[in-house]
């Protein structure tokens, strides 16, 4: 009997091991670009190399192509959370609910691209035993209206014909 105790017990000190979830600070910030007309004067090179928080940014975290939790940052951009280890990919909510970045129409846009936009993640963070590490791809605020990707008519000064 006190073999059997001593398995049970093991087993459930194992499986709980196993499955440690770590707690996990995460900050995201962006830099907005300069999106002028006009060639930007030196104050509005600096503002554009500014790090700014990602305040009240709502993301949907997916481990292995399912929607595992959604995340929404607070005033400084950032969000505690606790999570097993694995590798997750975080999305930025338009790219599931299959809109625009801007929430402009999808006939302003390539649909193939835009489709291709969709399945491509903002961050990729990976957890592991002792470490994490948040890998930024992109994210829509940090992109000028006119140049967002799969558009179908760029706003370019150099395509403007003049008379």
């Amino acid at each position: 009997m006190k073999n059997y105790l001593f398995l049970f017990v093991s087993i459930l000190s194992l499986n709980s091991i196993a499955q440690k979830k770590f707690k996990v600070e995460l900050e995201f910030k962006y830099k907005q670009p300069y999106c002028g007309a006009a060639k930007p004067n030196a104050q509005q090179i600096a503002e554009a190399e500014i790090e700014r928080p990602l305040d009240k940014q709502t993301f949907y975290v997916y481990l292995n192509n399912i929607c595992v939790d959604t995340l929404l940052t607070n005033d400084s951009g950032r969000v505690v959370i606790k999570y097993l280890p694995g590798v997750y990919n975080l999305f930025e909510p338009w790219k599931i609910l299959k809109k625009t970045p801007d929430g402009s129409p999808v006939t302003d846009f390539h649909k193939p691209c835009l489709a291709k936009e969709w399945a491509k993640p903002n961050y990729e963070l990976t957890i592991k035993e002792d470490d994490f590490n948040l890998k930024y791809f992109e994210i829509s605020a940090s992109r000028c209206s006119n140049q967002l990707a799969c558009l179908k008519v760029r706003h370019l000064p150099s395509l403007i014909k003049r008379k």
